[in-house]
């Protein structure tokens, strides 16, 4: 399509692609302005619903008038071919913009704002997204917001959303089937992977979802599969952002963790109220009040949360349990079919048939039963059942509590067997030294809050098991800046140490230095090296840092 001319629109170049075709930046050369171009993809462009959904989209967004929603211009067709023309806008997405690490608050919560009063908007005028993620979020150079394809947008009636009608245009257009699963399955509600009928309180849960990722770098909801993901999204809870990030303030998490409950009654109720405690919070941080508070990141105040060794004592008890629960039951069968001593209904229920056959509901049965997973993948394995597993089927096995590696076993049961890890808890004990290197130089005018960045030596190692590899990166900040003399910084510049990543993407709290000093934070000074009037000391110099409190980390095995 690049430098091909249709109508007045002359391509210049590619932008993107997605599952209704490509996207393209043009020249409009009778308004002489740029535009982006969205292609109905060529094997789209004779389906009658393909075309349908196309024009939907364009109806869809063109209804609103926001400054932070695409603007649509217009549809043409030249030949066979369908083509959508919109705003351009000169930016990344989210999913370009979100860092390993999330966003800092000052990006976040403005941008939160922004697509809170967007969606706010489409809700007031019946219009619910149903696509809300990162890929679908556009941020400008200035940090202006765009929400993108409207493609799986939905009409609801007005009457069920807030009243907003002087940011939006009304329109009329029937509802889609009830019973059809459509949407990117990390960021789509409960009651929207499970088909029901959706209302404004869907795209709330996803803002929710799209949030946790802007904070924390995480998905909210993820899997090995499409299943495991949606086996979370139906019956997991999010992990504490205070277990990812803790320096997240409080009210900022409790909005995302209210957005994201599994039962509709229980979130915000609609996206103005969203709007609120997000203008609260964002007043907070014009005004610089939110960064003076102890939970604010860019001070990097990390405390550990003693929560996370519980759960991880909880994670580890429960896997015990499972592991007694296989055993019990194994070794249950193995007596009742030696002795005949008559067997429980559980497990009877658990047990196969006969003739070694299975079905949805001798599963089912099993894993309420609680027979251990692997237990029950291994007869799906000997089995030669082939099992019937409708989307509505696989939504009633997850619901049910059928693990999601065992309806993927289902799905596919003469696929050879997987190593599954076991996961193992490990703790890390109190002022265990790690080794560490600073990756980069710290100027000599260094402020209080600038982030100083160290690479671990060495691996650390509980018994034969890497807990924390070598390499892996280590963040502390600033705590006290050197002060300028005339016209030289002087003084003693100190760092503090907050985490180190563990293995599987987890983090550990470490401190700079062996015990703790009170209530301050735990500091110590930098070291310098060579003469550079502008560097108070060098990338390469080592350090030592501690662990902070008692750690657990699960390591596969």
């Amino acid at each position: 399509m690049v430098d091909r001319t249709v109508l007045q629109y002359q391509f210049l170049e590619k932008l993107g692609a997605g599952g209704m075709g490509e996207v393209f930046k043009a020249r409009d050369t009778r308004l002489n302005r740029f535009v982006a171009i969205k292609v109905l993809a060529a094997g789209m462009s004779t389906d009658p619903e393909s075309r349908r959904r196309f024009v939907h989209e364009a109806q869809a967004a063109s209804a609103l008038n926001h400054p932070n929603i695409i603007t649509i211009y217009d549809i043409v067709t030249e030949g066979d071919t369908q083509y959508m023309v919109m705003e351009f806008v000169a930016g990344k997405t989210l999913l370009e913009l979100i860092p390993k690490d999330g966003l800092r608050l000052p990006q976040a919560i403005p941008y939160a704002a922004q697509m809170a009063e967007a969606l706010s908007a489409a809700h007031a005028a019946g219009i619910i997204h149903r696509d809300l993620k990162p890929a679908n979020v556009m941020v400008t150079g200035n940090g202006l917001v765009k929400l993108l394809d409207f493609g799986l947008a939905k009409i609801i009636d007005p009457a069920v959303v807030d009243d907003t009608a002087n940011t939006a245009t009304r329109i009329n257009a029937p509802l889609t089937i009830q019973g059809t699963m459509m949407g990117t399955v990390n960021y789509m509600s409960p009651e929207q992977a499970e088909g029901k009928k959706l209302d404004a309180r869907s795209d709330i849960f996803s803002f929710g979802a799209v949030l946790y990722e802007m904070l924390t770098g995480r998905c909210a909801f993820r899997g090995g599969s499409a299943l495991s993901t949606l086996s979370a999204v139906l019956r997991d809870d999010v992990q504490p952002i205070a277990e990812v990030t803790p320096d997240v303030p409080f009210d900022l998490n409790r909005i995302v963790e209210t957005c994201v409950r599994k039962d509709p009654d229980q979130r915000f109720q609609s996206m103005r109220e969203v709007q609120t405690a997000l203008a609260a919070l964002k007043r907070q941080a014009d005004s610089g009040a939110l960064y003076d508070s102890p939970t604010m990141r860019t001070t990097r105040t990390i405390v550990p949360v003693p929560a996370k060794p519980r759960a991880s004592k909880a994670l580890a008890i429960g896997i015990a349990s499972l592991l007694l629960a296989a055993a019990a039951i194994g070794g249950g069968y193995w007596w009742t079919t030696r002795h005949g001593v008559p067997q429980s209904p559980a497990l009877i229920a658990a047990t196969p048939p006969p003739d070694g056959t299975l079905n949805n509901d001798s599963i089912l049965a099993m894993a309420q039963a609680k027979v251990a997973p692997g237990v029950i993948i291994s007869q799906i394995r000997a089995s030669k059942t082939n099992f019937n597993l409708s989307a509505a089927e696989v939504i009633r096995l997850t619901k049910a509590g059928v693990p999601a590696d065992v309806i993927e076993a289902m799905r596919n049961p003469h696929a050879e067997p997987a190593n599954t890890p076991v996961i193992t808890p490990i703790v890390l004990g109190d002022a265990l030294p790690i080794r560490l290197t600073l990756s980069e130089d710290i100027p000599t005018d260094s402020a209080e809050g600038d982030p100083v960045r160290f690479r671990v030596a060495h691996d650390v190692r509980v018994g034969d098991t890497v807990v924390i590899p070598k390499g892996a990166e280590a963040i502390g900040s600033i705590v006290d800046g050197a002060k300028k003399k005339l016209l030289v910084f002087a003084g003693k510049i100190t760092f503090r140490l907050d985490t180190v990543d563990a293995v599987g993407d987890q983090k550990v709290f470490i401190r700079a230095t062996q015990a703790r000093h009170g209530d301050g934070p735990s500091k110590r000074p930098v070291i310098s090296v060579g003469k550079s009037k502008k560097v108070a000391a060098p990338a390469g110099g080592e350090y030592l840092g501690y662990i902070d409190g008692s750690n657990t980390v699960m390591v596969k095995k």
